[in-house]
């Protein structure tokens, strides 16, 4: 079963890892006009540079495992076991639907470059990042517990998912760029609007 855009053929595993990826920039987005509306720019400042390295540090596929555990361990920090279960589940769920399209290389003796390194840690960066901005929400934290987990899955398997389809490289990087770049743009207009026509309450 795939999704196809034209030439582009989408099948489902890609586009679940696809949706949580940009689900995640969406969130990020929302936040960020958040941030700005409060005139909160350093951090602002931060995220937003963290977000555009990391459209660049994900589709590398490096980092991935570590960027869930640390996730999992933030819901487990700033929550409970059973939030860090509920997110660990999640990952796994994501994980185990979207592994039958990679295919893992082991290359033990493989040292890592500098570039590689930083795009490692621009992505476990960008994954922490995501989890801490959504457990700040502590009401609904069961399901926000789901989405870092079903974001931290994605962000594992999707940088080895677009790898194994037709696309050549360039096509794999415009295509993550425009999907998530969009999402970002999208969730800080959903929220600009919001702060647009909803009136404060009124302080008396």
């Amino acid at each position: 079963m795939a999704l196809k855009i034209g030439r582009l053929e989408i099948g489902y595993r890609l586009l679940v890892s696809l949706a949580g990826i940009m689900f995640a920039y969406g969130w990020l987005g929302f936040y960020l006009c958040t941030l700005l509306r409060y005139s909160n720019y350093p951090i602002a400042g931060c995220l937003f540079v963290l977000a555009i390295a990391a459209i660049a540090a994900i589709p590398q596929s490096l980092g991935g495992l570590l960027s869930a555990i640390a996730a999992v361990a933030n819901v487990y920090w700033h929550s409970d076991l059973t939030n860090s279960l509920i997110a660990a589940f999640a990952c796994l769920v994501i994980y185990l639907l979207g592994f039958q399209d990679v295919r893992y290389d082991p290359a033990p003796d493989k040292k890592l470059s500098i570039v590689e390194i930083l795009a490692t840690i621009i992505t476990i960066a960008f994954t922490v990042a995501i989890a801490l901005t959504l457990l700040q929400n502590v009401t609904t934290i069961w399901l926000n517990s789901i989405a870092i987990g079903a974001i931290a899955g994605a962000i594992t398997l999707i940088g080895k998912q677009l790898a194994y389809t037709d696309l050549p490289q360039k096509s794999i990087w415009r295509l993550f760029s425009i999907l998530t770049a969009g999402s970002l743009a999208i969730g800080l207009a959903i929220k600009a609007i919001l702060f647009i026509t909803t009136k404060e309450p009124q302080l008396y």
